[in-house]
């Protein structure tokens, strides 16, 4: 399966003058998670966009056609939020 998988990356090293040199690696990310791990990375999402399915079919009161969109789109504007704060906070390295 795609995100299981293992990536095959080149590894380089990078230089920038504003942040500490790092080293990309070859291995996945779901290389060291677990099973419930992986399963709650794949359901979670899924479940937070059913809420706001049941929350928009409960304010708005659309067809399911909808509001389906809808709650998919504030699903990944959600996620894709929460990345770019995450990886601005690691690139601060306030420690």
């Amino acid at each position: 399966m795609w995100p299981f998988r293992k990536k095959i990356i080149v590894k380089e090293t990078k230089h920038y003058s504003y942040r500490r040199r790092h080293d990309t690696s070859n291995y996945s990310i779901w290389d060291g998670m677990s099973f419930i791990e992986q399963f709650a990375m794949v359901t979670l999402p899924i479940m937070l966009c059913f809420i706001f399915y049941m929350i928009g079919e409960a304010i708005f009161g659309f067809v399911w056609w909808v509001i389906l969109p809808i709650s998919i789109g504030i699903t990944a504007i959600l996620i894709a939020l929460m990345t770019w704060l995450m990886n601005w906070i690691m690139e601060k390295n306030w420690s």
